[in-house]
């Protein structure tokens, strides 16, 4: 039973982060500004490395709402979400994961657009 609502509840945190990054975008002034990006072939346990990558850039988006900005970066961060990563620590250790500033750039629309089929693919191996 706790296995399935912990699911649950990384799920319901998953979706409430990509539903806020939706609402981050909207109001991101899409200028052509180029941020570090990182690709969605990422191996398993690089999954966080890629995740820490764009909590970094994400203050970089020139937003309207600053409080959901400041609220996504916060989210990005968390223990629960950083807790779907499913290789162990062990193995996190032996892998040689790109740094942050070695992802191409694209712009801030590709960015997010990045950033949520991370988030969704992180999503989709829960259900």
């Amino acid at each position: 039973m706790d296995k399935y609502i912990d699911k649950v509840e990384k799920s319901m945190k998953l979706t409430e982060v990509i539903k806020e990054l939706r609402e981050l975008n909207k109001s991101v002034e899409h200028n052509g500004m180029m941020l570090n990006t990182p690709t969605l072939d990422i191996e398993e346990c690089c999954f966080l490395s890629a995740l820490e990558c764009f909590q970094t850039m994400v203050p970089q988006l020139k937003a309207r709402q600053k409080k959901i900005q400041q609220k996504v970066v916060r989210n990005l961060k968390s223990k629960l979400l950083r807790s779907v990563v499913s290789c162990n620590r062990e193995e996190g250790k032996n892998k040689a994961c790109q740094g942050c500033d070695s992802y191409p750039l694209k712009d801030s629309r590709e960015f997010v657009k990045q950033l949520e089929s991370l988030l969704q693919k992180a999503l989709n191996r829960l259900v």
